[in-house]
């Protein structure tokens, strides 16, 4: 690749602002997560009220994704994007006066967060569907590498920096860095010009909402995706679940399992560079088959290899993690009209992710019954087993072409 073309989407001025106002509040959220834990640890709550405020925060998001999809597909995905973050700017900066004043009370912080996780809910599908909107055919899988890279690179320096953050200051602070990171969203979203989509007639919600399953339903390789998915990532919440416990009895505790993340997120940025330069001839049959790779990091547990090993194998999960949803969300932009994308995308979300949760809870009581390795086992079998079956059983998704094919008509103009 020519060094000019490197950063070719960069230089097309709307996918710029997307791809600042995307960085931006990344960077905001990468630091959220220990920030979380320790503000319900400084207002006295227990390991217990960890885990209700995360749930509050990510069972707000699921619940309103595919409303979200329906009102991305509506109205400009632009408004959407800027309300969502206009919302969670308040509520973060609400969460960070509270907490730095010493008036937080356990079910503020549920609210709060709650209600920040809904506006994520309703800012994913409209990102999504935008970013066709703002960049040409040629560069769309780039497009989507650079903005999985950002995000994996805040994701490898955020969580120490916030750890840095509470330390010196407290986690109320890290709050409100983050309601800075939606404000630098919200300027650079309304700065952009893209140009709308076609517009389905406005229906009743639940009409909408329905013509967006029939558009699943038409592509037979996402439906079989859906349902492999949605099995590898009952797997992926066992395996982090059953994972910190073998790391915590057999690998010294929770420095170790901190390196093991910390690897993955390394490898996380590794697969948003290669994802910006591989083009697979069938992208989709491509992205199962490096999704099989995910389950190395259980299998490498089941009777644990030295940590240099384990590790070695989370930098794989990383990378296929990230090399997989790039080739699925280009294939996705590329195939879907583009006047029901938003809520596609919002299907994809609930489903792919709905089990995630359900593997977290059920990880513990399988361990009881099976005991952890054979747990472990039959973690990393959900995640291989229906990935390969989706490539080796599905020929939609062999049959799913790469960048070579022509984009649908109204996609394919350049953006401006």
């Amino acid at each position: 690749m020519p060094g000019g073309e490197r950063f070719g989407p960069l230089k097309e001025r709307q996918f710029r602002l997307l791809w600042f106002a995307r960085t931006g509040s990344s960077i905001g959220d990468s630091l959220i997560p220990v920030a979380l834990i320790f503000s319900v640890y400084r207002i006295h709550g227990t390991v217990t009220d960890v885990g209700l405020v995360f749930a509050c925060y990510f069972a707000a998001g699921a619940a309103v994704t595919l409303v979200g999809g329906v009102l991305a597909d509506r109205l400009p995905r632009r408004v959407v994007m800027i309300a969502a973050d206009l919302i969670r700017l308040v509520t973060q900066a609400t969460t960070a006066v509270l907490l730095i004043g010493g008036t937080m009370h356990l079910w503020q912080l549920a609210v709060l967060q709650s209600i920040a996780g809904a506006c994520g809910g309703l800012f994913s599908p409209a990102s999504t569907a935008l970013i066709p909107q703002t960049v040409s055919a040629g560069r769309l899988q780039q497009a989507n590498a650079l903005l999985a890279l950002s995000r994996s690179a805040t994701n490898v320096f955020g969580p120490a920096v916030a750890g840095v953050i509470v330390a010196a200051a407290g986690p109320g602070w890290v709050f409100a860095i983050d309601a800075g990171s939606f404000l630098v969203s919200v300027l650079f979203v309304a700065a952009m010009r893209a140009e709308a989509p076609i517009r389905s007639a406005t229906g009743h919600f639940w009409s909408e909402l329905l013509d967006g399953w029939r558009e699943v339903r038409r592509h037979r390789w996402l439906t079989a995706g859906f349902t492999g998915l949605a099995i590898a990532n009952l797997g992926v919440g066992m395996y982090i679940v059953l994972g910190s416990a073998v790391a915590r009895d057999d690998l010294g505790g929770a420095v170790p399992w901190g390196f093991i993340l910390g690897a993955a997120a390394v490898g996380s940025v590794l697969g948003g560079l290669v994802s910006y330069r591989i083009k697979p001839q069938r992208p989709v049959a491509a992205a199962f088959g490096i999704w099989v790779l995910m389950a190395l990091p259980a299998f490498s547990l089941i009777r644990p290899f030295p940590l240099p090993v384990v590790m070695a194998a989370a930098v794989v999960f990383g990378v296929s993690v990230v090399i997989g949803n790039v080739l699925w969300d280009t294939a996705m932009q590329r195939e879907v009209s583009p006047e029901r994308l938003a809520r596609v995308a919002s299907f994809d979300v609930l489903l792919s992710l709905g089990l995630l949760p359900v593997g977290y809870i059920i990880a513990g009581p399988v361990s009881v019954v099976l005991g952890v390795p054979a747990a472990l086992l039959l973690a990393g079998a959900c995640i291989c087993i229906p990935n390969l079956g989706v490539v080796l059983f599905v020929r939609d998704v062999r049959a799913v072409r790469g960048a070579t094919a022509p984009l649908r008509p109204s996609a394919a103009a350049r953006r401006g």
